[in-house]
């Protein structure tokens, strides 16, 4: 009842979702253009199923207001609280099948007034019932018809011949509803996927298609301090790069980095990231991975990057290298952004050590100068 209505992920499904428990201030006047209608019948007809309408539309009214107060409270309370659908959909059915039942007693009353004010109440109502519950479509039109079909079975039971016309316009009142609601919910997924979009090139290197610095970044940030996580942050850098870049180009170059990317990535998990920071830097982010076993995937790392020539044109043929410095967690470091610097400090001594280096993180190196990286080591590349 609640899938919608094309391919979305799990969090383009909870956005749609999320929808739905919009909009509390067009439920709330929903209910009071529903108490004025059965209100004026109560008083016009003096009979008794009207109050019983209105004493249903109060307890609906009090019970979506207590939901809506709940679900708010809850998430001030908690940032990461994913409120349930499930208290507002129930309500939502028993609020349209009332006003479906409020208009079928309204037409066989036999009263022109209540007919028309009950007429009234249900185009108006429909309106806001699509535009609420479109990102449900199969939900949003089981609402609609809760509205309708009770209405419609009143006018042919009213037993006046020309509302037998009712009958005629309902399915293609139907069909109009339906594709109003689709046509708001492909809205919505276009939307979600431009947005997904959007986001995957503001977090991933075009070049490579891996994470950039601002996804490594992003992703770092959403891990949580805590001294049981095993985890080794390496940090890359391409010995003999500018070379090629000097050399061949920097169509060449590009080649190449795609290359080594897909080199590195094939030697990790996948739960690991992997991350262009920029010019000839990656980073990699090994989860799980104790500092015993840290030292051996960096030596598989440099191995996969400078173990077989790259073809990065017709007949050209070019070899690089990897030095690595790497910190581990918690060992090296108790935060992801000291684990971060600590690795970069590796990096530098590796780079210093010469060529195809692995260096992990030791004490020593905060106090020991900082060597500034050669010229050479770059390509000149953002």
């Amino acid at each position: 009842m609640f899938e919608p209505g094309g391919e979305v992920d799990a969090k383009g499904r909870a956005l749609l979702l999320g929808q739905l428990l919009n909009s509390t201030a067009a439920a709330i006047m929903g209910s009071f253009c529903s108490l004025v209608v059965a209100g004026a019948a109560l008083i016009r007809s003096g009979q008794t199923v009207f109050a019983i309408f209105c004493l249903i539309e109060l307890v609906v009214l009090v019970a979506r207001l207590l939901e809506w107060r709940t679900r708010v409270a809850r998430s001030r309370a908690n940032p990461d609280y994913l409120p349930s659908i499930d208290g507002s959909a129930v309500l939502s059915v028993i609020w349209c099948a009332t006003q479906g039942t409020l208009a079928l007693t309204a037409m066989v009353s036999g009263d022109l007034v209540l007919s028309v004010l009950s007429t009234t109440l249900l185009v108006a109502m429909l309106g806001p019932v699509c535009a609420r519950n479109y990102p449900a479509p199969r939900f949003a039109f089981l609402l609609v018809l809760l509205c309708d079909l009770p209405f419609v079975a009143g006018a042919a039971l009213s037993g006046e011949p020309w509302l037998l016309v009712i009958l005629i316009l309902t399915p293609p009142f139907l069909l109009g509803a339906m594709q109003i609601i689709r046509t708001f919910h492909r809205s919505m997924l276009l939307m979600i996927a431009a947005e997904k979009q959007a986001l995957y090139l503001a977090e991933h290197d075009a070049l490579t298609g891996i994470l950039n610095r601002h996804g490594m970044d992003d992703a770092l940030g959403r891990i949580a301090p805590d001294a049981h996580r095993c985890m080794a942050l390496l940090s890359i850098d391409l010995d003999g790069f500018k070379q090629v870049n000097d050399t061949h180009g920097h169509g060449a170059g590009d080649v190449l980095l795609m290359k080594v990317a897909d080199r590195l990535a094939q030697q990790l998990g996948p739960d690991d990231l992997l991350a262009r920071m920029g010019g000839d830097e990656f980073m990699v982010v090994a989860r799980g991975v104790a500092a015993d076993r840290a030292a051996p995937l960096v030596d598989r790392l440099i191995e996969a990057v400078a173990d077989t020539p790259y073809d990065v044109s017709d007949d050209c043929k070019v070899h690089v290298g990897a030095s690595i410095g790497f910190a581990c967690l918690p060992e090296d470091a108790a935060s992801t952004v000291e684990l971060r610097k600590r690795a970069d400090l590796a990096l530098y001594a590796a780079k210093g050590a010469g060529k195809g280096v692995g260096q992990r993180y030791r004490p020593q190196l905060d106090t020991a100068r900082t060597p500034a990286r050669a010229a050479s080591s770059r390509g000149g590349r953002r």
